[in-house]
C-alpha cells in the first residue's frame, strides 16, 4: 500500500498566543545576550546533528532553513542588524538551542513541535526583518555584474549601505503603519 501524505494543521487561539509569547519572552530574558555566540554555535550544533538524519520531517527541515536563516541575519555585516532585533533574535535562537524545551528535542517526530511552533510565531514576530533580509541578500548577490574589478569593490559597500536603509526605511513605516 503505498502511503499517502496528509497535512496536520491547527490554530493557536489567543491563550495559546499568549503562553508562546510569555516561553519567548523568558527564552529573551534568560539568553545570554553578552556572549550570542555561544547560543548561535549550540544551535548550529544542534542543527549539524539534526541534518545528518536520513529523512527529516518536512516542517523540521523547515524550521532549521528559518533557523540557519536567522544566524545569517545576525551574523551578516554587511546587513548590520540593528541591536534591539539581534537581541529578539539570539531570544529565540536560545529557545531552540535548549535540547529540554517545552517538548524535550530526544523525543522522536515531536521533539522539534514546539520549536517548529515557537520559530513560526518568531518568524511572525520578525516578518518585515525576515523579508528586508531577504531582499537584502538577493540584492548583494546580483548588485555587482563584474565584483572581481576595482570599480566594483568600492562601489559595492556604498550601494550595499544605501539598499540596507532603504530596507529599514520600508520596515519603519511598516511599525508606524500597523
Amino acid at each position: 500500500m503505498a502511503s499517502k501524505s496528509f497535512r496536520v494543521t491547527f490554530s493557536l487561539d489567543e491563550s495559546d498566543v499568549a503562553y508562546f509569547r510569555r516561553l519567548y519572552q523568558t527564552a529573551k530574558k534568560n539568553a545570554p545576550l553578552d556572549h550570542p555566540e555561544r547560543v548561535v554555535n549550540q544551535v548550529r550544533d544542534t542543527v549539524s546533528t539534526v541534518r545528518e538524519r536520513a529523512k527529516l520531517p518536512k516542517f523540521v527541515a523547515e524550521t532549521i532553513s528559518t533557523l540557519e536563516t536567522l544566524i545569517q541575519m545576525l551574523e551578516d555585516e554587511d546587513y548590520a542588524l540593528p541591536r534591539t532585533v539581534a537581541s529578539r533574535v539570539v531570544a529565540a535562537l536560545a529557545y531552540f538551542a535548549d535540547a529540554e524545551d517545552l517538548i524535550p528535542d530526544h523525543l522522536p517526530a515531536l521533539g522539534f513541535l514546539d520549536d517548529a511552533i515557537m520559530v513560526k510565531f518568531v518568524e511572525q514576530e520578525l516578518r518585515d526583518e525576515l523579508s528586508a533580509y531577504r531582499k537584502f541578500r538577493k540584492f548583494r548577490e546580483g548588485a555587482e555584474q563584474r565584483p572581481w574589478t576595482r570599480i566594483a569593490r568600492e562601489r559595492l559597500p556604498r550601494r550595499l549601505e544605501e539598499y540596507r536603509k532603504r530596507l529599514r526605511s520600508e520596515i519603519q513605516a511598516r511599525k508606524q503603519n500597523a
